[in-house]
């Protein structure tokens, strides 16, 4: 497989150290060789039900990722396991979009890098995403560096496939950030507390949008206009008002509410809407005032007449 950047800030950086109603498992068309795999649909709360968020875009057998939540590669695995998608073997897994640096969506990085690399990764991963990935980068790999020594030296099981480990950061600005045979990857500036950029996927036979962390942006719109697929955060309206006031504020700033994602989707008109990184819990003690996914539904489908379901993870679209 070739790879061809087309837009980047700088030069890559080669890293040479040492069951319920919603779900859905055929939403695309039936000829489509374009698959979304949600591999991770959590918060930052503590949900062994969700994931942190990751997604996968699989086209003819390859997978895109977006996002590193924490999870993400045993996620991957669960999908090659339950639902058939060998494209998810953690071993295939090489090129990763990230909307931005928080680590809810990053801490699964150093998993991604070494765990797949250990059980015989032999390619670098290419990873794009904001200012800061770099740094991210060299700084995992120090963390790791004995892990890496000694799995390379004389004596290491490593040693024949030393390339599995290192990883090229890309940091990217807006616009076409990546191409191949398969897909056109066309990054777009959104509205988080840090730089943070949604992604749109451009295949033969789909167009897919993935928001990332933001508050509504008419940047998500103009990427959208019409595409096939939209995956959006939002936040309940019941669960933010059990909210203490100084996360609320946050979230009007920097997060989307069901009330504001419904307005959106009416502009955007996706052929699908799924609703991902959102409050709910599937079990009440997990998070007692979170909201449920039938809630979630409720307060989308009262404002949006559109095609919308709530995201679970292992969801296929």
């Amino acid at each position: 497989m070739r790879f061809r950047t087309l837009k980047t800030i700088g030069v890559a950086l080669v890293i040479v150290m040492a069951p319920w109603a919603v779900h859905s498992q055929s939403a695309g068309p039936a000829t489509s060789t374009t698959r979304v795999v949600l591999l991770g649909t959590g918060t930052p709360a503590i949900d062994p039900d969700r994931s942190g968020p990751a997604t996968a875009v699989i086209v003819n057998d390859t997978a895109y990722l977006i996002d590193i939540g924490p999870g993400m590669v045993r996620r991957a695995k669960a999908a090659v396991l339950d639902r058939g998608i060998t494209a998810l073997e953690p071993t295939k897994l090489r090129v990763v979009f990230v909307t931005h640096l928080h680590s809810d969506h990053t801490v699964g990085y150093p998993d991604l890098i070494f765990t797949p690399w250990t059980v015989g990764r032999r390619f670098p991963l290419e990873v794009y995403g904001p200012k800061g990935l770099k740094s991210m980068t060299e700084n995992l790999m120090e963390a790791y560096r004995a892990d890496i020594e000694t799995r390379t030296n004389a004596h290491g099981n490593q040693r024949e496939f030393p390339d599995g480990h290192k990883v090229n950061a890309h940091e990217i600005t807006a616009g076409v950030i990546y191409k191949d045979e398969n897909v056109t990857v066309t990054a777009f500036a959104t509205k988080h507390a840090m730089e943070s950029y949604g992604y749109r996927f451009d295949t033969a036979d789909r167009s897919i949008v993935i928001s990332g962390d933001t508050s509504p942006t008419q940047a998500t719109i103009d990427a959208c206009r019409g595409c096939d697929v939209l995956i959006h955060e939002a936040n309940t309206l019941a669960w933010l008002a059990k909210r203490p006031e100084t996360f609320q504020s946050f979230a009007a700033k920097y997060h989307t509410t069901t009330l504001q994602l419904a307005e959106l989707a009416t502009k955007a008109k996706p052929r699908l809407l799924i609703v991902y990184h959102a409050s709910i819990v599937l079990r009440p003690i997990v998070s007692p005032i979170a909201s449920s996914p039938e809630e979630l539904l409720k307060e989308m489908q009262s404002r949006y007449t559109g095609r919308v379901v709530v995201g679970q993870d292992l969801d296929v679209y």
